[in-house]
């Protein structure tokens, strides 16, 4: 039997693919890119926008031939989206046969191959699990690797800080912080199997605590796997960055240079109505000691544009702020009102014409920035995970620096992926860092 996943958000969400995947191979289901093909799809989908769950909905639309051509096959809806509409998602789109929770992954291959009582596409109470009755904590699990070198695993579940505009509390829960102990297993098997970086994951993965280990403990401790040799981390949450954390991500060599920490606003004012609990001193603070101590540490992040009672005096303190970080890159969006959250219940005090404005200023500012940062690296020979061949031109190769920097250059001879290479830097076109081998 076929099984495929096709997975929208975060990268928690590619790691609970990635659980769902171990889950259908362990009932003897192999992979396939082809939807058509297959005997069971699952489509892990995302709430954090509008968007997105348009965009899953209008795939799984797309499915419908699929189902008249086989009747046997299965069609499951899971992820934040399925907690957040939860039945109303089968009485919108009938050919959906199961709708299931974040919470719910382990029974999904009871409900496919084992539990007679879901059989049934008559009732749809039946064919739905989303209720946090049942809170996973990955505990024994394994996800299939993102890929042979560099893999994720998920060491927080949920999040407590119930932003004022985010639905994550709402469709992932409490946090639920995985035992150290399964942390490490899992680590340490994919290192067995070759992989040579991990990304730790959490909504706010740097409050992560597991009896006497701290966020900090944890990252000394994947460092000593035999294998792993380059560690990262989202997202953390500015909050949480505490002494210890910043002695680890300075002192450590494994754990790369690069963070990335959410603004979302530059000024106090718009941070308190968003309920982000901290202000932008305290975001220098971090950042100011990470680059303090090396000028060329990445520092990304995500920043919100147009949120309800923004006046311009807000938004020029949030270019202010962009200025003097100085950000390697950033996700800037537009802010809308998601339903189920709080600031959604506020009138909105901007026009999208307004909106739209201040996120063409913002960036056209961090493009600036961004090339003038890039321009930083020109001259250095940088360690390279070697990923890929060059989409464009297969002679070309991609791969990342420590500090997450993309950069394409002609091997001197074979490579592979998951090599290591370094590479001098000596251009940039459009945003891409390009250079060549250098010499040993």
């Amino acid at each position: 039997m076929l099984y495929h996943i096709a997975t929208y958000g975060c990268q928690m969400n590619e790691y609970d693919s990635g659980v769902l995947a171990t889950m259908m191979e362990s009932e003897g289901c192999v992979a396939t890119d082809d939807p058509s093909a297959a005997d069971f799809i699952l489509v892990n989908t995302c709430s954090v926008r509008q968007k997105a769950e348009d965009t899953a909905l209008a795939r799984i639309s797309k499915f419908k031939p699929f189902k008249r051509a086989n009747p046997n096959l299965k069609i499951v809806l899971a992820g934040c989206m399925a907690k957040n509409h939860g039945e109303s998602l089968i009485q919108k789109m009938p050919l959906i046969d199961y709708v299931i929770g974040p919470d719910h992954y382990r029974k999904i291959p009871d409900i496919l191959f084992g539990n007679p009582v879901h059989a049934s596409r008559k009732n749809s109470a039946a064919r739905t699990m989303v209720e946090f009755d049942s809170l996973e904590m990955y505990k024994d699990a394994s996800a299939k690797l993102a890929s042979p070198f560099s893999t994720y695993v998920a060491i927080q579940r949920g999040c407590n800080k119930h932003c004022s505009y985010c639905i994550v509390p709402h469709v992932r829960g409490p946090e639920k912080y995985r035992e150290e102990a399964g942390v490490l297993r899992e680590v340490r098997e994919a290192a067995e199997r070759g992989v040579r970086e991990i990304t730790l994951l959490g909504q706010t993965v740097n409050a992560y605590r597991s009896g006497d280990t701290s966020f900090a403990k944890l990252l000394e401790q994947v460092s000593l796997v035999p294998g792993i040799e380059r560690i990262r981390f989202t997202s953390p949450h500015p909050r949480h960055y505490t002494p210890e954390l910043i002695d680890v991500l300075l002192g450590n060599p494994k754990v790369c240079a690069h963070a990335h920490i959410p603004l979302q606003s530059g000024s106090n004012v718009m941070l308190k109505k968003m309920r982000r609990q901290h202000q932008i001193d305290d975001f220098l603070r971090i950042t100011e000691k990470l680059r303090g101590a090396n000028p060329l540490y990445g520092l990304t992040t995500d920043i919100i544009c147009g949120f309800v009672g923004e006046t311009e005096s807000d938004f020029e303190q949030t270019l202010e702020v962009v200025r003097e970080v100085q950000f390697d890159s950033a996700f800037m969006f537009i802010y809308s009102p998601r339903e189920g959250t709080e600031s959604a219940r506020e009138p909105e005090t901007l026009s999208e014409e307004e909106k739209k404005e201040r996120h063409r200023r913002l960036v056209d500012l961090q493009n600036e920035i961004t090339l003038a940062r890039n321009r930083m690296m020109i001259g250095n020979t940088e360690c390279i995970l070697v990923e890929r061949p060059s989409t464009r031109n297969p002679e070309e190769w991609v791969g990342k620096t420590g500090n997450f920097k993309k950069v394409i250059f002609r091997p001197a001879g074979s490579v592979s992926p998951g090599a290591w290479a370094n590479i001098h830097i000596d251009d940039i076109r459009g945003w891409t860092l390009r250079g060549t081998p250098a010499e040993e």
